[in-house]
This record gives structure tokens, C-alpha cells and sequence, in this order.
């Protein structure tokens, strides 16, 4: 399996968002995720943790007992180094995992949560199967994933991000998330559009990846890197401008019958 992300990607991703955070909102985000969520004891599944930001907010601020999976090892290693420098370690179990079907218990968690991991997964349906598999009934998932505007990679901003881009995805619109998560017996599903947030926010982050972060950049990478990199976050900024690219939350409940 290809490294997606790099010890030097991490690190420029860190200098965007912040420490432990591969994407964008931090604490905030996370917490709007979540939020009316009783997460104080829950056990609750991070699914692609990355480098653990976000499970630290879920253990430190909401107490909730979470286990971290990802599929790269580097993720890993830097999520439980966040987590013993944030004190929260005796919370957070990380587990490095295979793609594919996950290996664990079923009806094991409260919560299922992840925080734009799951583009990354190209089979949607099995996906959202196994989910509903280790939920308890009446458990909740709860996340934020990047979905796709109708007629996406018919914008030119788009496929150029696509093609400057390294990593590999699979997107979904909306709709098909949402029937797709009916189809696995999800109810209560519900989807927020984040796509005007994520709007303003990518052209900060676009500014600030052409001009104030652009030495620390090349420091961690190269200046190659750096300028293929400042030009694929110009097109992401303009993709989620036109709604090709559209940030959502996503909701849905295991029935208990």
C-alpha cells in the first residue's frame, strides 16, 4: 500500500491546521460534529484518526473512550505522541488496521465518529455496512467527510486540484451518501452542507500557503513541493467556491429493534 501521507505532508498540514489536525475546523469542527452528542463514558470509534487531534478533543473535552484506527503507521505513532503530551493516553486506545472490513467487534460502540477520513474508502457500501455492524442499537455515527457537487469533474478547478493532487480518493454527492446510508439500515440520516464555510476558509488557507507559510513550507518539504502544492490549494479554494467540492456532516442512528 502507497504512503499517502508522508512525514513531510504531515507536516505541512500541522502548519495549516494545527497540531494532530490533517484538515480543517479544529477543535470547533470537531466539536460541531458532535455536537448534542452525549459523549461523557461512551465508547466511541475514530475511524482514519490521522495524527490524533481530534480524538484528543474527544477524550480530553467531551470524555469519551475512544479507539483511533488508521491504515498508516506514521499516523499512529504521531497520534499517541499527541495523545501522552495532552494527557489523555489512558483514553485513547490507537490501532494500526487493514483496509477492508474493520476488526472489530460487533456492537462495540456508542459513537462511531470520523473527521474526513472516509473519502479515502473507495467502497461506500461496505463502508457504511460494517459501521452499522459494530454501532450498539440505538448508537450513533457521526462525522464530516469531503462529498461532491453534482457535475464535479466537469469543473475545470476540480480536475486540475485532482491532478496536482497525491492522494487517492473515491467522493460521493450527498444524495448518494444519504441512499447509500439508508440502503445499510441507517436511520435519522441527516447530512449539513459546509460547503459556504469551507468556502471562506479555503481561500484563507490559500493566501496563507502563497504568502506567510510559504518559507516554513519549503523548510519541511522543498520548493518544488511547495509550489505544486500552493498551486493545487489555489484550485481546491476554487472548487469550493463553484460547489464542486462540498464539506459535509453526516448523521445517522442503529435502530435498536
Amino acid at each position: 500500500m502507497a504512503v499517502q501521507y508522508a512525514e513531510e505532508f504531515i507536516d505541512r498540514l500541522h502548519l495549516i491546521w494545527g497540531p494532530g489536525f490533517l484538515s480543517p475546523g479544529g477543535p470547533e469542527e470537531v466539536g460541531a460534529i458532535v455536537e448534542r452528542l452525549a459523549l461523557d463514558g461512551a465508547r466511541l470509534l475514530d475511524i482514519g484518526c490521522g495524527t490524533g487531534g481530534p480524538a484528543v478533543v474527544l477524550a480530553r473535552d467531551k470524555g469519551a473512550r475512544v479507539t483511533c484506527i488508521d491504515v498508516e503507521p506514521q499516523l499512529i505513532a504521531r497520534g499517541r505522541r499527541l495523545a501522552e503530551e495532552a494527557g489523555v493516553a489512558d483514553r485513547i486506545a490507537f490501532r494500526l488496521v487493514e483496509p477492508g472490513p474493520l476488526p472489530l467487534e460487533a456492537e462495540s460502540f456508542d459513537v462511531v465518529f470520523s473527521k474526513d477520513a472516509l473519502i479515502h474508502i473507495p467502497d461506500k457500501q461496505a463502508l457504511y455496512a460494517e459501521i452499522l455492524r459494530v454501532l450498539k442499537p440505538g448508537g450513533v455515527f457521526a462525522a464530516s467527510d469531503w462529498l461532491a457537487g453534482a457535475g464535479a469533474m466537469d469543473d475545470p478547478a476540480f480536475r486540475r486540484y485532482v491532478d496536482l493532487g497525491h492522494l487517492k480518493f473515491t467522493m460521493a454527492t450527498a444524495e448518494e451518501t444519504t441512499a447509500i446510508m439508508r440502503e445499510a439500515g441507517f436511520a435519522d440520516v441527516a447530512t449539513i452542507d459546509r460547503n459556504a464555510w469551507y468556502a471562506e476558509v479555503s481561500a484563507q488557507e490559500a493566501a496563507a500557503i502563497a504568502g506567510p507559510l510559504r518559507e516554513q513550507i519549503i523548510e519541511v518539504s522543498d520548493l518544488a513541493t511547495f509550489e505544486r502544492w500552493r498551486d493545487a490549494r489555489q484550485a481546491l479554494a476554487e472548487a469550493t467556491r463553484h460547489g464542486s467540492l462540498r464539506p459535509t456532516h453526516l448523521r445517522g442512528r442503529k435502530p435498536k429493534g
